[in-house]
């Protein structure tokens, strides 16, 4: 399995509900064939030139890794999909292990984030009874 990165430039005519859905969809075929590492909608931005007499476009970047035959099939389904500007697929350069720790760190970071919320709570309803336990005996 190789690392790639896919960046697709979606039509401006939709809102952001439709350009979520076409984000989805195209995620949806990119994990039929492949794993998908991180999604990162960029948002709408300006472009360099008009593509289609059209100034501005929705950004979103891909990283996945995939067998090289499935580019080709990849490239294939985004060709028919209309309302997509541009897109360009290539070879992640970057360290595909050290953005695999990046993402598993950030999953841990968000799991023990709820436990810590609970055992705050327990302390302060500790407080509360010390309180109330010094102003009796008060």
């Amino acid at each position: 399995m190789n690392p790639y990165e896919l960046l697709l430039i979606i039509t401006p005519d939709f809102d952001e509900s439709e350009a979520d859905a076409l984000t989805d969809q195209v995620k949806g075929i990119i994990e039929n064939g492949g794993t998908l590492l991180k999604v990162d909608p960029w948002g709408k931005k300006r472009l360099a030139y008009p593509i289609r007499k059209r100034s501005e476009g929705y950004y979103v970047l891909y990283i996945f890794e995939s067998a090289p035959g499935f580019v080709a099939e990849l490239s294939q389904s985004l060709r028919v999909i209309e309302t997509i500007l541009r897109y360009m697929v290539v070879g992640y350069e970057d360290d595909i292990d050290k953005l695999k720790t990046e993402l598993a760190a950030e999953a841990e970071q968000t799991k023990p984030g709820d436990e810590k919320q609970t055992a705050p709570d327990n302390d302060e309803k500790t407080g509360d009874k010390e309180s109330e336990d010094t102003a009796a005996s008060d």
